[in-house]
């Protein structure tokens, strides 16, 4: 009840200085419905479950002066008929951001941003939004970017888990210096190093990489490259040694239905579990993984879902623009361990199986957006032993209302 009075007082006195302030306040929402047919449990005897899930988002930016701004934004995540009754409330209105942000820091090169907010860098391959999740990913802290003419340099500090006990080993920090290297016509240059740390316990984890991708006016070309390694100490007698590595590419063909190709790898290292005094299993921290290894979500939590094993995903995609304001796409996945499983017959396999999803969109307006999507999953030996022998399947549609 308490949320709801601070949410109403709020937006009241936003209202109220709305008539006098339209140049100093943007108000911006989204409403976004999903509906999903989920027959993902490798098991053709079981039933399909159907269900929908809303998400619904209102902000509202503030800019004060010139250099400061302050951003609001409730929301709402849910699934339709899952409260207890049509008079329940299930009460789970959430604070998704809320920051200010300072530009000209102190009249010095600095941009200052703190509170609750979306973090987004590079391709999303470490740390992104995961703006498919029905409640998305935030983050509570503070970014001060340096900005120089040839570099800018985002320094994030931020608390992933608070337990409201002094140095807690459940407390987890992030700190991390994101740049983006200047004065390269049509190429990024990003390199980083993202520092996570836990406290009271010997958890240190450090991930330096980069990210590059090349992109020519007027060439169908496009480049994208990632590539980080692990360093650090946990569980006070592993040390850690990981790598990540991925290329895309991909051309636009220059007709009338635009057709796109693509490909590309993925090599995560995994843990054959011969030296215990090494940990060699990549974590991809805080990704977008939905955007890269399959839209079934079969590899959501890596290291978790690949077993400690690593994960090879060798691709293909292509999409073409049918008609006008429409895209159709698809995309082929084969997913390979790193490291060889065991089987309970003592063979051992690299194989997870394969995936193919295909996906239909279509810009009903400016403001709205349909998107529809089916997929199949044929397993492979490790995942019929682990989650069964049936092909499973998937198919969502969706609309999303920005208002």
């Amino acid at each position: 009840m308490k949320k709801f009075t601070l949410l109403f007082l709020l937006f009241s006195l936003v209202f109220t200085d709305i008539t006098f302030a339209q140049d100093k306040l943007k108000i911006n929402a989204q409403i976004r419905p999903r509906f999903q047919y989920d027959n993902k449990d490798f098991n053709s005897n079981t039933g399909t479950n159907t269900f929908t899930e809303l998400r619904s988002r209102l902000g509202v930016l503030f800019s004060s002066t010139e250099d400061l701004t302050g951003f609001f934004q409730i929301q709402d995540s849910r699934r339709f008929g899952s409260e207890s009754s049509t008079l329940a409330n299930s009460a789970n209105l959430d604070l998704h951001q809320a920051y200010f942000s300072i530009s000209n820091f102190f009249e010095l090169p600095l941009n200052l941003k703190v509170g609750r907010m979306e973090l987004s860098y590079g391709s999303q391959r470490l740390i992104g939004p995961v703006g498919w999740s029905n409640v998305g990913r935030s983050f509570d802290g503070s970014v001060l970017k340096l900005i120089t003419k040839s570099v800018d340099v985002d320094f994030i500090v931020a608390r992933t888990n608070e337990s409201g006990f002094a140095d807690d080993s459940l407390d987890m920090f992030l700190y991390s210096a994101y740049g983006n290297l200047k004065g390269f016509d049509n190429l990024k240059i990003q390199p980083f190093i993202i520092g996570e740390r836990r406290a009271k316990v010997n958890f240190n984890r450090y991930t330096i990489g980069l990210f590059m991708s090349s992109k020519k006016k007027g060439k169908g070309f496009y480049n994208e490259l990632d590539a980080a390694y692990q360093l650090g100490t946990q569980n006070t007698t592993q040390d850690i040694s990981a790598f990540m590595a991925a290329y895309n590419f991909s051309y636009t063909f220059s007709s009338k239905v635009k057709p796109k190709l693509g490909a590309g790898i993925a090599f995560l290292s995994g843990d054959d579990g011969k030296d215990a005094s090494k940990f060699k299993v990549f974590n991809t921290l805080y990704a977008t993984n939905h955007k890269f290894y399959g839209y079934m979500d079969y590899f959501l939590n890596i290291p978790a879902n690949t077993f400690g094993l690593g994960l090879l995903d060798i691709h293909a995609k292509a999409s073409i623009v049918p008609f006008q304001k429409s895209i159709v796409s698809a995309a082929y996945h084969l997913f390979k361990s790193n490291e060889d499983y065991t089987l309970l017959n003592g063979n051992t396999s690299s194989s997870f199986g394969s995936e193919v999803d295909l996906t239909l969109s279509y810009k009903y307006s400016k403001e709205v957006k349909f998107v529809g999507g089916l997929s199949f999953f044929v397993p492979g030996d490790i995942f019929k032993e682990k989650k069964g022998k049936d092909t499973s399947t998937w198919a969502y549609l969706m609309a999303v209302v920005n208002l």
